[in-house]
């Protein structure tokens, strides 16, 4: 595996990102040759290989109650799912996976191959696989071949392609992403250091943990956003936004309010951010704003 997956690395040790009910550390070991993650952005392309494997080396159990299903043989539906309204699945295009306490509310539409973690709300949601979502995320709109890490709350429209979106990043009303670039060329994205070439003509952007973006955000072509940013003006010519980024204009958080609304948003979940997560926030902040 490659060692940057800028951003994710800049707090969390490449393996630790979740996957499944696990985090792929855990889940790697039944990987084959297929999957090769030697750059972030990879792991959108192996979504359809992961979740086949996942199949083979879980096998979760299979029914489609409550559902209107297209075929109804590749939909394996865990416990407790609380279904209001409709919900179809094609499952044609490969298996659908809805996790433990998964709530279905108002119509959604989901394209497989698909896995919707644990307490993972649908709501007027359109998935189109492949797509993978971590725990309690709220997602409503268009999704379309994205990896959703764990508490996404993407619960208004808006469309999201070809994308990354870490852990508790939270995305206003209306924000959406470009994934294909009007001349249908590949596609260049920050790793880190340098901006490369993805050879990729679809991919959307990357968003760093802890960040939110305003209501109405348009999001350019393979655009990199750090973690804990508060994005808000115009993005259609910004491709790279910094760690801590208020705003474009390469201003920055107050860091004493972001820890403050950190400690806010993740007890609303139940959760605690551990000292040691603080500190490395606080180094970050530092390293960052110092260059």
């Amino acid at each position: 595996m490659n060692k940057s997956f800028y951003p994710y690395n800049l707090i969390n040790k490449p393996g630790t990102f979740p996957l499944f009910a696990t985090d792929w550390n855990g889940f790697s070991k039944f990987t084959d040759a297929s999957v090769e993650l030697n750059n972030y952005y990879d792991i959108i392309f192996s979504m359809d290989k992961l979740i086949s494997i996942y199949i083979n080396a879980y096998k979760p159990a299979g029914n489609s109650y409550g559902i209107h299903a297209v075929d109804g043989n590749n939909i394996y539906m865990g416990k407790d799912i609380n279904i209001i309204g409709r919900t179809i699945i094609n499952d044609t295009l490969g298996p659908v996976i809805l996790s433990d306490k998964c709530k279905l509310n108002g119509f959604n539409l989901i394209e497989g191959p698909a896995y919707i973690g644990e307490s993972t709300l649908l709501d007027n949601a359109t998935i189109r696989g492949p797509f993978i979502c971590g725990k309690v995320c709220k997602l409503s709109g268009e999704i379309e071949e994205s990896f959703l890490m764990n508490y996404v709350n993407k619960h208004h429209y808006g469309f999201i392609g070809h994308s990354i979106i870490e852990n508790w990043v939270n995305l206003g009303a209306g924000t959406t992403n470009s994934d294909l670039k009007n001349n249908y060329s590949s596609i260049r994205m920050f790793d880190g250091e340098k901006f490369s070439d993805t050879k990729h003509v679809k991919l959307g952007c990357i968003i760093g943990e802890h960040s939110k973006t305003a209501i109405g955000t348009m999001i350019n072509t393979g655009t990199v956003i750090g973690p804990f940013s508060n994005v808000f003006g115009n993005m259609l010519r910004v491709k790279h936004l910094k760690p801590f980024s208020w705003g474009t204009e390469n201003h920055f958080v107050q860091l004493n309010k972001l820890i403050d609304l950190i400690y806010i948003v993740m007890e609303r979940r139940g959760e605690n951010p551990e000292a040691e997560y603080i500190e490395k926030i606080k180094k970050l902040y530092e390293n960052t704003i110092s260059e």
